[in-house]
């Protein structure tokens, strides 16, 4: 799965569930809470599972990688978007 340019940055681990659910809520239809898998990623699309998250702690960034690379633009406009509106620091590489 191929990682996003846009991460999520200066974000403390208690407040990645919270940041993530806020996301799902926002942006997929049926948006509902993020939920930790077994491998240590966030299912945060609604249960698509195009899209994932995971927390860096190194770095304090929230990571995010797609399915498939077709997709990448449309998940990047809904980052940033989501970003912007809610005062993330973003780091794009």
């Amino acid at each position: 799965m191929p990682y996003c340019q846009t991460d999520f940055n200066q974000i403390a681990p208690e407040e990645v569930e919270q940041v993530l659910s806020l996301f799902t809520e926002e942006h997929f239809v049926g948006g509902r809470s993020v939920y930790k898998l077994d491998d240590g990623t966030y299912s945060i699309d609604a249960g698509e599972n195009d899209i994932r998250a995971v927390f860096d702690e190194k770095t304090m960034s929230i990571k995010f990688f797609c399915r498939y690379q077709r997709y990448m633009d449309f998940y990047e406009k809904k980052l940033i978007s989501f970003a912007d509106k809610h005062g993330i620091s973003v780091c794009s590489g």
